[in-house]
């Protein structure tokens, strides 16, 4: 299966060069890789504490623990990787990161010549992110490895006949932090035991958003006394039924902001984009469509309901962000991958819907009778804590 595995890695490399020319994003994938040793640092020179995120939503959560290492080891250096172009791209500027790269695809010629330049004294690996090549050589050099608010499923790969060569590269992590009983269970099965449940460390990210918040121009304008409805990271789908329902509600007002900014252009005609807004026009539109990125987390404190888009798609986006700020939230069909949504229905504080006039008649309900948004509050409160369990449990 390890042959297997270096032949797929290899193709799919080949798969985004011959793409590259047609895909923006597999152009920006190749390009990003150009000159990669310019983006590293010397380990010859500097301490590396080295964190690797898949995307911009892995990223996002790990915020709070590369600050929380930095301030413990201002003299190291942290280096933050990205596979995903959309992580790399839109993550911004972070004072506590002091270089940020793209990870090379995941050869053994790529980990050698990476970890021979990088050095890193300790890497932490967010989620799911299980490179065999670069942990075989991170525990062939004795760099400890930490994989951080993992969640494994029974039907996951790794526990099939065919993932047990990826499995026994795992038993060299020096530690994983995971979300739930489930997956401490299954890694236990296999001899893996350098296991902590330390819970979902999202909570600790979007908790500290919510007592830092801050003022968003024009919101508060473009709500005045109306109901707000905010929606995040839509659609078209999601986008076109609220649109609909909007027209069939003149006196509640709707923030829509896409997954994808390009929707943005789709969307203008039947609203205001954000990047257009002042105090005067803002106040004649009931859509708002958000054109901008990185604002998203900090809309949910004017909203009295929100929705989250993706769960009529691939899957169900961020619903913690809204919840934070109290509020109730909606979202799509395809949420049973997530156990935060199965929680938040069960609590009473969120809950999925079918389709247009499913959706139009839940917001009305809620609307007419308003929840109560303590219990939201609390649902953050009670399951925050999961990055002082892993600094503490971090023996460096």
């Amino acid at each position: 299966m390890n042959l297997i595995y270096q032949i797929i890695i290899r193709l799919y490399g080949a798969i985004i060069y011959l793409a590259s020319p047609f895909s923006l994003k597999a152009r920006q994938w190749l390009n990003g890789r150009k000159n990669l040793e310019d983006c590293l640092p010397d380990g010859t020179k500097h301490n590396v504490i080295w964190f690797h995120c898949a995307s911009l939503g892995e990223y996002m959560q790990a915020k709070p623990l590369i600050r929380a290492l930095k301030e413990r080891h201002i003299e190291h250096k942290i280096l933050l990787t990205f596979f995903s172009p959309s992580g790399y791209l839109n993550a911004g500027k972070n004072e506590y990161v002091d270089y940020k790269a793209y990870l090379p695809l995941d050869t053994p010629a790529n980990a050698h010549r990476f970890l021979e330049r990088t050095k890193p004294k300790i890497a932490l690996f967010i989620k799911s992110e299980l490179w065999p090549n670069f942990f075989k050589k991170m525990h062939h050099n004795t760099i400890p490895i930490y994989v951080v608010s993992a969640i494994f499923k029974s039907q996951n790969y790794l526990f099939k006949f065919y993932g047990k060569w990826h499995l026994r590269i795992l038993k060299g992590v020096s530690h994983f932090f995971v979300q739930d009983d489930e997956s401490k269970t299954l890694l236990n099965k296999k001899g893996i035991h350098q296991v902590t449940l330390s819970g979902d460390n999202r909570y600790d990210k979007v908790f500290e958003d919510s007592i830092q918040s801050k003022e968003i121009p024009y919101i508060k304008s473009f709500k005045g006394s109306r109901p707000l409805i905010v929606a995040g990271s839509t659609y078209k789908i999601d986008s076109k039924m609220l649109i609909n329902i909007s027209n069939r509600m003149p006196k509640v007002k709707f923030i829509l902001a896409p997954h994808e900014i390009k929707l943005c252009d789709d969307l203008k005609k039947y609203g205001l984009l954000y990047s257009q807004a002042n105090n005067d026009n803002i106040k004649n539109h009931s859509i708002l469509i958000i054109d901008k990125i990185g604002i998203l987390s900090q809309l949910y404190q004017y909203a009295n309901l929100s929705y989250i888009g993706g769960a009529f798609g691939k899957g169900l986006h961020n619903i913690l962000e809204a919840i934070a700020f109290g509020s109730y939230v909606l979202f799509g069909p395809k949420f049973h991958n997530y156990e935060e949504a199965k929680e938040v229905i069960r609590k009473g504080i969120g809950q999925s819907i079918k389709n247009e006039d499913d959706l139009e008649k839940v917001i009305k309900q809620l609307i007419e009778n308003k929840h109560n948004k303590n219990d939201a509050l609390d649902f953050i409160s009670e399951r925050k804590g999961a990055n002082k369990i892993i600094v503490n449990t971090i023996n460096y």
